[in-house]
Formats: C-alpha cells, sequence, structure tokens
C-alpha cells in the first residue's frame, strides 16, 4: 500500500509539473537568458531575426509593457515563432549594455530592436504599443521597402526623396548632423514644404547652426503651412528652452537680443521663466516665489496655465527632500485653485491639485483629493482620462 501511495503521488506531482510548464509555454514571450553575443548566436543558429527590448529600471512603459503585453498569449505565439528574443537593460551596473544602446542610437525607452544573426538593424520601433500594434509592427521587420533597416540602405545609396528621409531621420534623429546637410542642399521653395516642416518636429536641431536660424526667420511663412500647435513645437518651444537652459551664462542676453529682432513673441516672458526656474533649481526658495509671482502677475492674462506650469515644475522637477527648506510650499495649493478657477479642463485640474498636495506636503489631503479625482476619471469614458487613471493609481500607492 505504501509503494502504491508513493507511485501515484509521484505521478500527480509528474502531471502538476507538466501542465505547468503546458501554461508557461503558452503564456507570453520567451526571453533568452545569456549574454547579447550569445543572442545573437542563438538567433543566427534558429536562422531567425533576434527581437531585443531596450529597457530601464525606471521606465514606466518599459514595466507597463513587459507586464501587460509581453505576457500575453498572442504576442507569445508569434514572437516565439518568429524570433530569438532578448531583453537588455540599457543602465544596469557593470555591464556594456548602456554602449550597445549607444551602437545602436537608442535615445528613449522602451526601444523594441530587430536584428539579423550579424548585429545589424532590420527595424526599430520607440514607445508603448498594447498587443496588437506590436504584432503589426513585428510583421514588418519582413518587409524590406517598409523596415528602418531598408529605409537605411537606401540612405546609404543616396535616396533623398522625402519619404526616405522621413522615415531614416524618425530612426536617427541626426545623430551625426546629417539632417543640416540634407536640409542645406534644398531649394528655398523645398525648405517651406508642409512635410519637411512636420518632419522637424522629431529631429535634433543644433539651435545655434543655420537649420534651426533659417526655420526662425521663416516662423510666419510655415504658420502659412501647418497650425500653430506645430510651429511651437518646432519653433517656441526650442527657444524657450535654449533660453532657459542659458540663464546666467553670457550667452543668455545675446540669445534675447537675437530672438526680439527675429520678432519673436513671449521671449520677456521666456527670460523670467528662466529665471524662476533657476532660483528653483538652486532652492533659493524666497527669490523663487517673489520671481514666480511676479511672473504670474505679469503674464497671466496671456497664459491662463502659468498656474499649472509652476506647480508642474516643482512636482516633476523637485524631489520632498529638496522642498524641505521651502517653508511657504503650501502656496502650491492657492495656485493649484486659481489655476481650477481660470480653466474649464476638469481632468487636468484635478492632476494640478493632487501635484499641488504632494508639493505642500499635505499627504492625507492628497490621498482624499486624489480619490476624488479618480473617481470623476472613471466616470469619464475619453482616451485620457483612462491614460491618468492609470497613473493616478499608482501615484496614490506610492504615498505612505
Amino acid at each position: 500500500m505504501m509503494n502504491n501511495r508513493i507511485n501515484k503521488n509521484s505521478l500527480l506531482v509528474a502531471i502538476f509539473v507538466f501542465v505547468l510548464s503546458l501554461g508557461a509555454n503558452a503564456q507570453g514571450i520567451e526571453f533568452f537568458h545569456g549574454s547579447f553575443e550569445e543572442a545573437k548566436s542563438l538567433a543566427a543558429k534558429e536562422n531567425k531575426p533576434l527581437f531585443v527590448d531596450v529597457y530601464t529600471s525606471w521606465c514606466g512603459p518599459c514595466k507597463k509593457l513587459s507586464k501587460t503585453v509581453f505576457t500575453k498569449k498572442s504576442v507569445g505565439n508569434y514572437f516565439n515563432e518568429e524570433f530569438t528574443c532578448f531583453k537588455l537593460q540599457a543602465d544596469k551596473k557593470g555591464t556594456d549594455n548602456q554602449k550597445i544602446a549607444d551602437q545602436y542610437k537608442v535615445a528613449a525607452y522602451p526601444t523594441l530592436m530587430w536584428l539579423d544573426g550579424e548585429g545589424e538593424l532590420l527595424h526599430v520601433s520607440v514607445g508603448f504599443k498594447e498587443a496588437p500594434r506590436l504584432i503589426e509592427e513585428a510583421k514588418i521587420v519582413f518587409d524590406k521597402d517598409k523596415r528602418i533597416g531598408g529605409i537605411i540602405e537606401k540612405w546609404n545609396n543616396g535616396d533623398r526623396t522625402l519619404p526616405v528621409v522621413a522615415k531614416y531621420f524618425s530612426f536617427d534623429r541626426n545623430s551625426s548632423g546629417e539632417f543640416d546637410t540634407y536640409f542645406n542642399s534644398l531649394s528655398e521653395e523645398q525648405k517651406l514644404d508642409k512635410n519637411l516642416f512636420i518632419l522637424l518636429s522629431d529631429i535634433r536641431i543644433d539651435l545655434d547652426g543655420e537649420v534651426f536660424d533659417f526655420v526662425v526667420k521663416h516662423r510666419a511663412d510655415y504658420l502659412k503651412l501647418v497650425d500653430s500647435w506645430s510651429v511651437n513645437r518646432v519653433i517656441d518651444n526650442r527657444i524657450e528652452d535654449q533660453i532657459v537652459g542659458c540663464y546666467k551664462t553670457p550667452k543668455f542676453n545675446s540669445l534675447l537680443e537675437k530672438y526680439r529682432k527675429l520678432n519673436i513673441g513671449n521671449i520677456d516672458e521666456y527670460a523670467k521663466k528662466a529665471e524662476w526656474k533657476h532660483y528653483m533649481k538652486d532652492m533659493e526658495f524666497e527669490q523663487f516665489e517673489k520671481s514666480a509671482k511676479e511672473y504670474i502677475s505679469t503674464f497671466k492674462s496671456q497664459r491662463p496655465y502659468v498656474y499649472s506650469e509652476l506647480i508642474n515644475s516643482l512636482f516633476f522637477d523637485m524631489s520632498d527632500e529638496d522642498l524641505i527648506d521651502f517653508k511657504n510650499r503650501k502656496v502650491a495649493i492657492d495656485w493649484a485653485l486659481l489655476a481650477v478657477k481660470n480653466s474649464k479642463d476638469k481632468i487636468g485640474n484635478g492632476f494640478t491639485l493632487v501635484q499641488a498636495y504632494i508639493v505642500a506636503g499635505e499627504k492625507e489631503k492628497t490621498k482624499e483629493v486624489g480619490e476624488k479625482y479618480l473617481k470623476e476619471l472613471e466616470a469619464d469614458k475619453s482616451k485620457m482620462a483612462s491614460f491618468y487613471i492609470e497613473y493616478m493609481t499608482d501615484l496614490l500607492k506610492s504615498i505612505k
């Protein structure tokens, strides 16, 4: 009887392990555990493209991709069949992973790459994607005319048609100044093309170079071709970042003068913003608050979002430890209430209020306001609301 019982138990264990293994094999992507070089060798041996998920430890979309998309059966079924799969944590200490990421010009996370067995880039995609979109993106790997590797080959062979240029720089982003050479070879009519201007929003432009000088000088011409939001993204926002970044340097005043002569609006506003950002980052909070209030008083009529702008900066750029010496940090709540009063954006207002209570160090009030805000978001069926629900849920969980 004892032997029979042992045999039965052994059989049950074997069946249990077998069922578990079936479940594991049926769910999600199976990633190779080893070095990058070993992964390339395995891909070559299996005669499959190598899929590489390049991520970091701090990247939220990376974590979401791994947790909610890579684990899906549909994704696992396709990727395990078509690719050798590998994860590369770019910020892992004691490895050459960052050098590998730099080799492939990775500039954002997650970056999803497909390589051949020799390590040559076939295709690349940046950012979070739901399962169906990820699978569709992966299928492009097998289309030489659509994949990034094919576009790079066309560029290297001298193809400078706009579709090739757009796809090439969506990957390269002008890392070695190639776009400057291309742009300077165009006629003025070609430079003032609507589609070319749209492309400029995704390209790293030297703000002291000829390309940006041309674009700024022809701002009025581009406004006739595209909406003001696009012009702001390509021109105004970059000017603002440049001015803010040069505060307290010899270059600061010359930049202000340069853009004033070019009739760029908002220069005084950018200069004042540079001042309060400087005081904030240096944790000179009395000067920061004084400068911030002057900023509000001067520009609130033309920029009703000045309040939320200040709260955003305190929330994203400063830690709790940074704010310890900010004696009047509760001023953020006053600003948030004024933001709510001056704006009809319910989703944005709720987020601003939660940020303000966090900045003020009011944890219990943050939870109360945050939970109320979540209920309002859940009643809102918009795509924007669904994004904030996830973000706010995680934020509230992090408050201890």
